[in-house]
């Protein structure tokens, strides 16, 4: 999971140097998650298991952009595409 969602923050297949993008450990942010969930609840969430500000600023990116919702893990990983790579 941890490649996937490397990729997907990158929004590439190959490449892209993250450099020192701190994603080890994303996952635990998920943690206790129930799908489906609002996008403030999915906040409240993975501020409680100490996601860093940096992702709960890309999921309020997320939120402008008129997504409300997640559907699956995969669904919050997809829709963080380019989000988190915009802030760090």
């Amino acid at each position: 999971m941890f490649d996937k969602i490397k990729d997907a923050v990158s929004g590439v297949t190959g490449g892209d140097d993250l450099g020192d993008l701190p994603l080890g450990g994303f996952e635990k942010y998920l943690e206790g998650v129930t799908y489906p969930i609002g996008i403030d609840d999915l906040k409240a969430v993975v501020q409680g298991n100490g996601a860093p500000e940096q992702l709960t600023n890309a999921l309020d990116g997320v939120g402008t952009s008129g997504k409300t919702s997640f559907s699956s893990q995969d669904d919050v990983v997809d829709s963080l595409k380019g989000q988190l790579k915009n802030i760090l």
